[in-house]
């Protein structure tokens, strides 16, 4: 009988479906590396596949544009941000949950590292309706996220029953953007920031200190 010869794929490409995602965090790694350094427009191609161990053709074939390297970083972020939300959710307490994230947030060098680049993309969409849109999805999605734990904390008895959760977290999240920009432009510290955004996210809740939430 005929053999039959393997699934053909491009050049340089893993076929694994695992070491193609491998291949892709690999990549992506790289640029935010570059991105961090240079900024996006002044990051060339080859800078860009260089910092992430691999050739520009192989860089190509798994995100053909620079924008597609920016909307997987958008995606990135916004997968990170929605794990402190569930990190949030499953504390006994708001209180605990809030003070957990933020050290998460504040206390990682390589999260800190990253801040800068947040600013970069907010830029970026500033001037680019593609990128703008996506930002505007991620932000959605991460709002919502926020809004649900708010009412559920809510139903509980552990948040102000006056609270209304969606323009609330609107708040909470243009909280965290500034925070982002303040860190990121070194005019503030981290952990004391942290600290005080805590405070009073839960003053804003109507949670005692005390009680947690």
């Amino acid at each position: 009988m005929p053999r039959h010869a393997p699934p053909e794929t491009p050049l340089g490409r893993p076929a694994n479906p695992e070491a193609r995602a491998h291949r892709k965090e690999q990549i992506l790694a790289g640029a935010q590396r570059c991105f961090i350094r240079k900024g996006f427009h002044a990051a060339p191609p080859a800078a860009l596949s260089s910092e992430a161990g691999v050739s520009v053709a192989n860089m190509y074939q798994y995100f053909p544009t620079k924008d597609d390297l920016i909307r997987a970083m958008i995606q990135a972020d916004l997968a990170e941000d929605l794990e402190l939300v569930r990190l949030v959710n499953e504390a006994d307490t708001l209180a605990e949950g809030l003070e957990k994230t933020l050290h998460l947030s504040t206390a990682d060098p390589e999260n800190l590292s990253k801040l800068g680049l947040r600013l970069e993309i907010l830029a970026e969409a500033a001037r680019n309706p593609g990128i703008a849109e996506e930002v505007r999805e991620a932000d959605a999605q991460m709002t919502s996220a926020v809004a649900e734990m708010i009412a559920r904390r809510q139903l509980a008895g552990g948040v102000g029953s006056d609270i209304e959760p969606r323009p609330t977290a609107e708040l909470i999240m243009s909280l965290f953007d500034g925070m982002i920009g303040r860190i990121a432009l070194g005019a503030s510290e981290p952990d004391a920031l942290a600290r005080a955004a805590t405070r009073l996210i839960l003053a804003g809740l109507g949670v005692s200190p005390k009680a947690g939430g």
